[in-house]
């Protein structure tokens, strides 16, 4: 079912090197935008609660999955790494591990992550094909991020008022999701990674739309969205949840699978 390929958008601008430092008064904001092909952000932001904002600014679905190396491994190990594993239809080593980040957005929109970064080694993808079958980091769309150790100020994470827990395979809404603005935390209580993406539906949309609308090659209007990219089990995440329109319902999907089956192209 290829309903797994929506992912979040991020927005794109040229971007030099850059060191980013960490606000005192809430988490640290680290403003992401997506383009065709490329993310425009920092290359060093330091550890501790992040807001990730990503910003659409390209003409295709974007999201920008964190993926964590680990071992002393570099983004040209990365990139190696997901060739072999694309050519000998091979899941990714286990160096690579999936640490969350927000998911596609429609189109201009922005989407909202918070999460606790440890110090390390990283790199932003988008795993999300375009029509031609190729997903966006086999032309390019990966953006190395060096997370640095120090003091870290306090700062509260947001406080949510709906909880989703990820399940082996489930979704456990802590209560239903209602019209207006929330903050979703995210809980990945499961044995795998796992991923959230929450899409609105037009008035008399239903869920069998939406899957057709997608195995169908995305065509026509893509459905408002947000979300949160895998993430690996014991994982938290805020997200906020506030439609831009009268909407007629919404659904919840995971995508985890999104880069082991980009891997295993043919």
């Amino acid at each position: 079912m290829t309903i797994r390929r929506l992912a979040l958008a991020g927005l794109a601008m040229t971007a030099a090197c850059s060191r980013q430092v960490p606000r005192a008064d809430g988490p640290n904001v680290v403003t992401i935008t997506t383009s065709e092909y490329a993310f425009g952000m920092p290359d060093t932001i330091p550890a501790g609660l992040t807001t990730f904002r990503l910003v659409n600014q390209g003409k295709e679905l974007h999201h920008a999955s964190l993926v964590r190396l680990l071992d002393g491994k570099t983004v040209a190990d990365f990139q190696a790494a997901l060739g072999a594993a694309m050519k000998n239809h091979t899941p990714p080593p286990s160096w690579m591990t999936f640490a969350g980040g927000p998911n596609a957005v429609t189109l201009g929109d922005t989407g909202v992550a918070t999460e606790t970064l440890e110090p390390g080694s990283y790199v932003f993808v988008c795993w999300i094909p375009s029509l031609d079958g190729v997903p966006h980091v086999m032309k390019g769309m990966l953006h190395p991020l060096v997370v640095t150790a120090g003091a870290m100020p306090a700062a509260a994470a947001p406080a949510a008022d709906v909880t989703i827990k990820l399940t082996d395979y489930d979704f456990v809404l802590s209560q239903p999701l209602t019209p207006g603005k929330h903050v979703v935390q995210v809980e990945n209580s499961g044995a795998q990674a796992h991923e959230v993406v929450i899409a609105a539906l037009a008035h008399g949309k239903t869920l069998n739309d939406f899957i057709g609308w997608e195995e169908g090659g995305e065509k026509g209007p893509y459905p408002p969205a947000n979300g949160w990219v895998a993430s690996r089990p014991s994982t938290w995440a805020g997200i906020p949840s506030s439609p831009r329109r009268s909407l007629g319902g919404a659904i919840s999907c995971c995508a985890s699978g999104r880069m082991q089956r980009t891997a295993g192209r043919t």
